[in-house]
């Protein structure tokens, strides 16, 4: 097992601890391992839901949000994602995804603020901080990301925290019962609707 599941495995024993401490100006911020009590999973629930133009669309439901939490990030020992804390307020999440074993590389994920309005430069604090501990403590090679193209806040934020653009990938959405998913555009299947933005940056 390489150094980025055994870090990740041992992180998540850590879901009541504060794992990670930052201060900006007057404001603690703090990270900590998602755990699956009803009021996260309420508020992941609320907080995809706002924000679903940014992610497949479907609306999420409690039960649903709570068989993801369970199932695709606590455990699968690809995936961590830690929930941020303003002043012991649960403001947002962000976490880190897909281990490519080749370039020894994994991607940001799940990088979303619920509530917003307060404590400006926030995640951009909390991005280097999760940067930095992917460098120093999974020992990776390369860190990633997709973001959609037309996000250009959320593609100013990572550009400030030294990310560059390497590359986009054409997506095109496949419709079902709950809305669509989107998906990479193959050169037999047409044009594109929206483009990924990939991002990296290497230590």
């Amino acid at each position: 097992m390489t150094v980025y599941f055994d870090k990740l495995k041992e992180v998540k024993t850590f879901s009541q601890i504060d794992y990670f401490n930052i201060r900006v100006d007057d404001a603690k911020i703090m990270l900590r391992p998602v755990d699956e009590s009803d009021e996260t999973i309420n508020l992941l629930t609320k907080w995809r839901n706002d924000n679903w133009y940014w992610f497949d669309k479907f609306i999420a439901t409690k039960e649903s949000t709570g068989i993801w939490l369970k199932n695709q990030v606590i455990n699968n020992p690809d995936r961590i994602l830690f929930l941020i804390f303003l002043n012991g307020e649960k403001i947002g999440h962000i976490g880190t995804f897909r281990y490519n074993e080749s370039e020894n590389s994994a991607e940001i994920d799940n990088v979303l603020r619920g509530i917003r309005g307060c404590c400006p430069g926030l995640m951009e604090n909390v991005t280097n901080e999760l940067i930095s501990w992917m460098f120093s403590e999974l020992k990776l090679s390369k860190i990633k990301l997709k973001v959609f193209s037309d996000n250009y806040k959320a593609i100013n934020l990572y550009e400030r925290c030294k990310m560059l653009t390497i590359g986009n990938i054409p997506l095109k959405r496949e419709f079902n019962n709950q809305g669509w998913k989107w998906i990479p555009v193959k050169s037999s299947n047409g044009y594109a609707e929206r483009y990924y933005s990939i991002m990296e940056i290497m230590p």
